[in-house]
């Protein structure tokens, strides 16, 4: 798996960017079908300098991409809210895909 952050220079902390990687890198436990991870923090000038922190995370899962945009004060609430965020969806993902189908359907004739 692959994951590659984007971020401005000096505004992001190196243990922020490691508890990030931590994460994704927990998500990759759950299902082995995630390929990448593309991380992006940013600030957004445009926005009300309140909450002006984006996070972007871009999971790849089976060549789907899922993308999680969040904003806060800070940049360590974006990312959190993120990660929770991308925790459901997965969870959701693999819960789906073990479930049994209503109908099992065969184009065989008995």
């Amino acid at each position: 798996m692959t994951i590659e952050f984007h971020t401005p220079y000096g505004k992001v902390s190196e243990t922020l960017i490691n508890h990030i990687r931590h994460e994704i890198l927990q998500l990759s436990h759950l299902t082995k079908k995630i390929s990448k991870a593309e991380v992006l923090c940013k600030e957004n000038e445009a926005i009300t300098p309140g909450e002006n922190k984006v996070c972007e995370i871009i999971l790849t899962v089976s060549g789907d991409d899922f993308l999680v945009h969040t904003r806060s004060e800070n940049f360590e609430k974006s990312a959190n809210e993120a990660i929770k965020e991308l925790k459901k969806f997965v969870k959701q993902q693999v819960k789906q895909r073990k479930e049994i189908p209503d109908v099992i359907t065969s184009t065989v004739k008995v």
